[in-house]
């Protein structure tokens, strides 16, 4: 009997281990990242948005915030079930700036517009807000600190920074005293999908569906997702921050302050294209609120950001938006049909520009990249994204993948193929990518080496 249970005890803890394996995430959570679009929305994206669009009216400029919000967390949404992950990744180590720019050149009307100055907001608070969530990761989480030094990435610790960009999400909350109704914009964004797709094939060569072919479920599924973690960082913020909210809100009613949105009211609105925990999920949830926080559990063991860490993640924030804001004025001074900015190829979660050798993950999406592009000869490759990974593989640094001799090999003929294809330049029209006609194939170069 003694040995049975054991091994019932130890399926479920494997269970437990396969499920809690936490998403990647950006430098901040998801009210973070839209808070950067509120903080630049009345002194930069709404007057950008009329130069371009003098005609705007209230209601067609609360439908642009709405695809602001979408674009600001685009970057995550692979992250999600039902994503993928390689989108994600693709869209944090590789060809970062360019995506976004990509966004911008084929933006056609307002919304679409919007959602491009929101995906620049991710890139901004991954690019100048990562490094602050790697140094309060250090500070929060002392064995680390101790292990990798002040400088925690997400590829050392994903659980602790989860629970990081969860604490500075609660630190929002606190600080901003939403009311009801925003928290209800903040799960109503709204994604351009025609653009997200006619961007994406232009920076990576693939449609959107070839990556995540589950794209419609990926997006409800994370505003779901969203609609659910909001009441869990409102109690939170009022559990551990209750004092500071009273003193600066008086009249405080703690009912009103915990945002609560029912079934009924969500699917009436929003629809019901999102997928939900299934009975294992529940019953695991029983077994995850009666055991101790260890393990794979330590991720659920909430470690809320002390002083010096909420004030190194204001600060980041200010930072954040700052660039933001000198990037808007960039477009601003661009002709109005010619939206761009200067961006660096940035890894966006340590916000250091895209080298091989310095991060894993990122050497790991390059060379899933590299076995994605061999595996769909008949996709053509963009000119731009082959010389970006022929650059890339250009250094003579050490590549983390090579620790892995079999996968280094089939990277490095991958490489060779690469090196020796004609690339078919891409051109992108005005119309969702699945209404395009088929591309032009990717070719062998001729012997003589002419490319």
């Amino acid at each position: 009997m003694r040995r049975q249970s054991s091994l019932k005890l130890a399926v479920v803890f494997c269970l437990i281990a396969l499920l809690l394996t936490p998403p990647p995430a950006g430098a901040y959570a998801v009210l973070s990242h839209e808070e950067v679009v509120d903080l630049a929305w009345h002194s930069h994206i709404k007057p950008l948005l009329l130069a371009r669009y003098p005609h705007l009216t209230p209601d067609q400029l609360t439908e642009a915030h709405a695809y602001a919000y979408g674009g600001c967390i685009i970057q995550d949404i692979g992250y999600y079930p039902f994503g993928s992950h390689f989108f994600s990744d693709l869209l944090h180590y590789v060809r970062t700036g360019d995506f976004v720019n990509n966004l911008l050149r084929e933006s056609t009307d307002s919304n679409e517009f919007a959602f491009a100055l929101g995906a620049l907001a991710h890139y901004s608070a991954d690019a100048y807000g990562h490094p602050a969530v790697n140094i309060a990761t250090a500070q929060e989480y002392p064995k680390l600190r101790d292990k990798y030094g002040h400088v925690v990435t997400y590829d050392d610790s994903p659980e602790a920074h989860l629970q990081t960009e969860f604490g500075f999400d609660v630190v929002e909350v606190t600080e901003r005293h939403y009311a009801p109704e925003q928290y209800h914009d903040f799960i109503g964004f709204k994604v351009a999908k025609p653009l997200l797709e006619r961007a994406f094939r232009d920076t990576y060569g693939f449609e959107v569906n070839q990556i995540m072919p589950h794209e419609d479920t990926a997006i409800g599924t994370y505003r779901h997702t969203v609609s659910g973690l909001l009441p869990k960082m409102t109690g939170v913020a009022l559990l551990n921050y209750r004092k500071q909210i009273e003193e600066s809100n008086p009249g405080f009613v703690p009912k009103k302050f915990i945002y609560r949105m029912d079934k009924s009211s969500y699917e009436r609105e929003f629809g019901s294209d999102y997928r939900k925990p299934g009975v294992g999920a529940h019953i695991l949830a029983f077994f995850i609120a009666i055991l101790p926080k260890i393990g794979p559990l330590r991720a659920l063991k909430l470690r809320m950001p002390d002083a010096k860490s909420q004030e190194l993640f204001l600060k980041s924030m200010d930072r954040t938006v700052d660039h933001y804001k000198e990037y808007l004025s960039q477009i601003r001074n661009e002709p109005i049909n010619q939206a761009h900015v200067t961006l660096e190829d940035r890894n966006l979660d340590t916000g250091t520009r895209t080298q091989a050798g310095n991060y894993k993950l990122a050497d790991q999406t390059y060379a899933n990249l590299l076995a994605k592009i061999e595996e769909k000869p008949d996709v053509p490759i963009p000119g731009a994204l082959r010389a970006n990974i022929l650059a890339y593989y250009k250094s003579n640094k050490l590549n983390y993948v090579a620790l892995n001799r079999k996968k280094w090999k089939k990277t490095q003929a991958d490489l060779k193929l690469l090196e020796k294809a004609r690339v078919t330049d891409v051109k992108i029209s005005d119309q969702p990518t699945d209404m395009q006609q088929k591309p032009v194939a990717l070719t062998p170069a001729p012997a003589t080496g002419m490319r």
